[in-house]
């Protein structure tokens, strides 16, 4: 079967994807994933920023509709015309519901990340209030409120940081060893408040993929991981990678000396260095 458009992946703001899968759409939400085999599809189109995927049904019932709402419309036009290019013949009165298979997903990595981020946090904020009332204890008031208050920035910092490097080292581990192509653009999407261009290419198996990029280019270079091609970053100039590594580099020194302070003024309280006020 020869695809000769690109198909990108849908992604919601409430993280349901629609992906082409060679011989079936699948659509994956948060409990689920459903399999929708391209002989079950009567049709697909675009409505907007929606996109509905049809399915064949006996005559004189109503045919059931999977539906993914708030995506890009322009990736959304693109899905459904390089779809519709690619069905294959299939009887219009078959129940197409009767092909589709649905199977319970557990947490996704995302979800988890999002629920560790979460334990941190509450761990982080917990154990500066302790320190703070230990701290105010020992009668030293303004440090305790000091600690209270930039506690958890520093922890925070240091997480951004240690994040960010760990993206940067992912970064230059996929320039070296990575596989590098050509994405194209096929629409705009906004993420986390910040406009992205939504760009797609095609890993060495055909399978086209989607990545978003801050850039306004009709094409920019990536490169991905060759076991993994969902792992991609934009390649960039080197300019911009040095002052990104020098960025993460920044926000985790500065998180891990006002981590340094934070401790040094509880361990100098406890010890009665300073005056009680």
């Amino acid at each position: 079967m020869s695809i000769t458009s690109p198909i990108p992946v849908l992604r919601s703001s409430d993280g349901t994807l629609l992906r082409f899968d060679g011989d079936a759409l699948v659509l994956s939400r948060k409990t689920e994933e459903v399999r929708i085999p391209l002989l079950a599809i009567g049709c697909i189109r675009s409505e907007g920023r929606s996109l509905a995927v049809e399915l064949t049904a006996p005559p004189g019932t109503l045919p059931a509709v999977h539906r993914v709402d708030d995506v890009s419309q322009a990736a959304a036009n693109v899905f459904a015309e390089a779809v519709s290019a690619v069905l294959p013949e299939r009887p219009a009165s078959a129940d197409g519901s009767k092909l589709v298979t649905t199977r319970a997903v557990t947490e996704s990595q995302q979800e988890r990340d999002k629920r560790r981020r979460r334990r941190w946090g509450t761990a982080v904020v917990l154990v500066c209030a302790g320190l703070a009332v230990a701290v105010a204890a020992h009668g030293v008031w303004t440090f305790a409120f000091l600690i209270m208050l930039i506690g958890p920035i520093g922890a925070l910092l240091t997480a951004v940081g240690a994040d960010m490097v760990r993206l940067r080292y992912r970064a230059r581990y996929l320039l070296r060893h990575g596989v590098t192509v050509e994405a194209r653009r096929v629409g705009e999407t906004r993420v986390l408040g910040g406009e992205f261009g939504v760009f797609v290419y095609t890993d060495m198996r055909g399978v086209d993929r989607s990545v978003n990029v801050k850039s306004r280019s009709a094409t920019v270079q990536v490169a991905y991981h060759p076991n993994k091609p969902g792992i991609v970053i934009e390649i960039g100039t080197r300019s911009s990678r040095a002052s990104d590594t020098f960025g993460a580099l920044c926000f985790l020194v500065l998180g891990l000396i006002v981590d340094a302070t934070v401790i040094g003024v509880a361990i100098g309280s406890f010890q009665g260095k300073y005056p009680r006020y």
